[in-house]
């Protein structure tokens, strides 16, 4: 419990500059700017190793964050996708004095209020995420709830991140035998090579030598009932 709290005091601090409420009115045009979309898969972080990596990741990528970009938030559970933000980050685009006594469309003190909403917001949904750590899921479902949520989307006119920590339920990263059980169930029960994953990138898997055999072995030697992707990812810390 105390994790949570300080990871979430953190986050918030991160946030902070962020300004105000993501309502559409702080948008920019669309040309200006790509929309950011972070996918979070809160059941696969299981220890705190793990958890700190999300978080130091989602820190890193938030201080990017500038006033008028397109965030979207989805959380995955199991094989179900939800948005939780699709809004912009707010803030009032920097006015010298003058300026600023003939726009009044955009308001200081009300970007101030609205962001104690949004960063209310914000902030309960990664301490939800968080605490589903260690919720029973199969690994091979996330990937088919990745797979099906980007299914039709256009990947190229957005920055999209995976939070996931590639491991299955119920392991220990450093010990190869607790995946036994795993890969044997997923072997029997799915076909490994009708799954396919988007082009997008993993930010701060598991990189345990025991985490990479097990993908590794689902291959199953290059037989082509094997799994046939790859995966990308990404060190942000």
């Amino acid at each position: 419990m105390k994790l949570y709290k300080g990871i979430t005091i953190l986050f918030i601090l991160s946030i902070m500059s962020f300004g105000a409420f993501a309502s559409e009115k702080y948008c920019l045009k669309e040309e200006r700017t790509k929309p950011i979309v972070v996918n979070i898969f809160g059941q696969s972080y299981q220890n705190n190793d793990d958890k700190r990596a999300f978080i130091n990741g989602l820190n890193k990528i938030s201080q990017s964050f500038n006033a008028g970009d397109k965030i979207r938030i989805v959380t995955h559970t199991n094989e179900n996708a939800r948005i939780q933000i699709d809004q912009c980050v707010p803030g009032c685009p920097k006015k010298n004095f003058l300026d600023k006594l003939v726009d009044t469309d955009c308001s200081a003190q009300v970007a101030k209020k609205d962001m104690v909403i949004f960063k209310n917001k914000y902030s309960k949904i990664i301490q939800t995420e968080l605490a589903k750590g260690g919720d029973e899921y199969s690994v091979i479902d996330h990937l088919s709830s990745l797979d099906n949520y980007y299914r039709g989307r256009n990947l190229s006119n957005q920055t999209t991140y995976i939070f996931h920590s590639l491991l299955p339920y119920d392991v220990d990263p450093n010990d190869k035998k607790s995946f036994d059980k795993n890969f044997v169930k997923i072997t029997q029960n799915y076909d490994l090579s009708e799954i396919s994953l988007p082009d997008v990138t993993f930010i701060n898997p598991n990189r345990s030598k025991s985490t990479l055999q097990f993908w590794n072995d689902l291959k199953l030697n290059g037989n082509e009932t094997g799994l046939q992707i790859d995966f990308q990812t990404e060190v942000i810390d």
